[in-house]
């Protein structure tokens, strides 16, 4: 498990609070493939518009300088959850609209690399080798990231020209099956993690979200949580990962363990449930 803390997933922002945890209406969670093109560009505009007035790379800032805090130990699925609220509080000040897609990664787990999430219709895929690994297509082409100092948007992928396959579906279901949220914490650590390792460049840093394609990972593992949940609604926050329980207080920000478990009351939801049957 120590072996996971090596991948990148999360850190909050500015202050301690962050923006409000609460929202109205309540904000739907949609799959990447699900999602009509204007809302997707609608998406790609707000993260963009986000990092140009650096707000996006001061979150990225927060994540690396909270690492060590929220990795392998049971604050790794509770805050993962808070920051990405953040994150996406802060899209939601440019346009209300948007909310943070999720990539259903188990979907793709045989040829990662074939995925319609790293075509040039979305994300983009692997890095130049003879441009410094950047990143020459998709949505986010030509992004400087600048953590800790400013660098293409680099991927490698970990075999070459492709990505070792990672969870499945069936694996993910099994999982899901297990009451023990420590047990069901660290794997989905080490899951998120080879996904961000197979893809590499930035998401294999301490600085993940410089490269936007965390986000969407990190979401699928908040939805996979909320269905965790909603299996053992009556199972114990407990860890002894960095002694986590509900009323355990999320590194720099006011909120416990406990205020982050219903993703109602943040003011969220997701489109539906999972697995999904197309």
């Amino acid at each position: 498990m120590l072996a996971s803390a090596v991948w990148g997933t999360a850190a909050i922002a500015f202050g301690v609070r962050g923006p409000a945890a609460h929202a109205a209406p309540v904000t739907v969670r949609r799959r990447i493939g699900d999602l009509p093109k204007e809302q997707w560009e609608a998406f790609v505009r707000a993260v963009r518009t986000l990092k140009a007035r650096g707000t996006y790379d001061a979150l990225v800032n927060a994540y690396t300088e909270q690492f060590a805090a929220t990795h392998a130990n049971g604050f790794f699925l509770p805050w993962q959850r808070r920051y990405l609220l953040h994150f996406e509080r802060e899209l939601q000040r440019i346009d209300p609209a948007v909310s943070v897609p999720y990539w259903d990664w188990t979907r793709d787990s045989r040829s990662p690399q074939r995925s319609v999430v790293l075509s040039k219709e979305y994300f983009g895929g692997n890095g130049d080798a003879k441009h410094d690994q950047a990143v020459l297509n998709g949505a986010f082409a030509g992004w400087t990231a600048r953590i800790p100092r400013p660098h293409p948007l680099r991927r490698s992928y970990a075999d070459g020209g492709k990505i070792p396959a990672w969870a499945s579906p069936d694996l993910i279901v099994n999982m899901l099956k297990n009451p023990d949220f420590q047990v069901f914490n660290m794997q989905m650590e080490v899951h998120i993690g080879a996904v961000q390792m197979g893809i590499g460049g930035d998401l294999a840093l301490p600085s993940a979200p410089n490269d936007p394609l965390y986000w969407v990972i990190a979401c699928f593992g908040d939805l996979l949580w909320h269905t965790w949940r909603t299996r053992h609604p009556g199972a114990p926050i407990r860890s002894a990962y960095g002694n986590v329980t509900e009323s355990s207080r999320l590194p720099r920000y006011s909120e416990t363990v406990a205020n982050v478990l219903d993703v109602e009351k943040l003011g969220y939801r997701y489109d539906g449930v999972w697995p999904r049957t197309r």
